[in-house]
């Protein structure tokens, strides 16, 4: 029986096959190849059909000569040119001069535009929101910072709970001097089913815009069971200087008197008053808080 003996030194085939390694890496890596090219692909052609989209919302907020009477169809025709997650996302981006279509709308008084395009909109992302807050603070609106439910974040539990409690909203209204430079405010608060509210969570924020800043009052419980009021100042506010008086309405009087005893808490401070979370050192005598005890008032019937 012949046996033949086979020997790849001797053989005509100078090189080996590549080894599955060799071949894995280089399909994989040709793989991520397409995939970037077909991403780059799909990304250009989003660009190209967002691209007039934008240009068109951009002379909505933008240009002094749009017919404002044509918001709502134009808005209409941008959203049927795009699906509805895209355009909600390109009116949240902050792709027109670093701030959102929606800053623009607000800061530009066009609010027949800003009402619509919220209509687009399911959930403000987070960039957004505090956009609109920031353009809020910027013109001056508490209205509109009301109406668009920017304080939510100060609170963000309150809400569910006044819905589980079928409290209705609170009313809060700022009442500015008449010239420029008037300083001083007033605002009115009207908390709803407050103490129930209080009792529940222990503490009770809201938020307002005056004098170009978003101010928030707060009612808190500290160590040992004491209540306290206090204010400060949200984010990307200025600092000042506050003289600040709280009044709080009695619901009714006390024992023995017909007559109700207001609450007058003289909250002013000689510190100067900045912004909550703020690293920059203004001066010296700064503070975040102003705030006063208010022993056991906010339980009492």
């Amino acid at each position: 029986m012949a046996t033949i003996t086979f020997d790849d030194s001797a053989s005509g085939v100078s090189d080996p096959p590549p080894s599955y390694d060799a071949i894995y890496t280089s399909v994989s890596a040709y793989s991520i190849r397409c995939k970037r090219s077909v991403f780059s692909f799909l990304q250009s052609k989003k660009k190209r059909r967002c691209a007039p989209v934008l240009s068109c919302i951009r002379e909505i907020v933008s240009s002094p000569h749009f017919t404002l009477s044509y918001v709502v169809s134009v808005v209409k025709s941008c959203a049927a040119a795009l699906s509805a997650a895209e355009f909600s996302d390109l009116l949240q981006k902050p792709n027109i001069e670093d701030h959102t279509a929606l800053y623009w709308a607000i800061v530009n008084n066009r609010r027949e535009a800003l009402l619509e395009f919220t209509k687009f909109i399911p959930k403000f992302s987070p960039a957004c929101f505090s956009d609109m807050r920031l353009a809020c603070m910027t013109v001056n609106d508490h209205d509109l910072f009301m109406l668009l439910n920017l304080g939510d974040n100060v609170n963000p539990k309150d809400r569910s709970l006044r819905r589980m409690l079928g409290c209705p909203r609170d009313d809060i209204r700022v009442y500015e001097g008449g010239d420029v430079d008037d300083d001083y405010f007033f605002v009115r608060f009207v908390f709803r089913m407050f103490q129930k509210r209080l009792r529940i969570t222990k503490k009770f924020d809201v938020e307002f815009v005056a004098r170009g800043r978003i101010w928030v009052l707060h009612f808190y419980m500290r160590e040992k069971g004491k209540w306290f009021v206090g204010y400060g100042l949200s984010k990307h506010s200025s600092p000042v200087h506050p003289n600040a008086v709280l009044g709080i309405q009695a619901n009714k009087p006390p024992p023995g008197s017909n007559t109700p005893q207001n609450l007058r808490l003289d909250l002013s401070t000689s510190y100067t008053l900045v912004p909550e979370g703020s690293s920059f050192h203004y001066l010296d005598k700064e503070t975040m808080l102003v705030f006063c005890q208010l022993d056991d008032w906010p339980m009492d019937e």
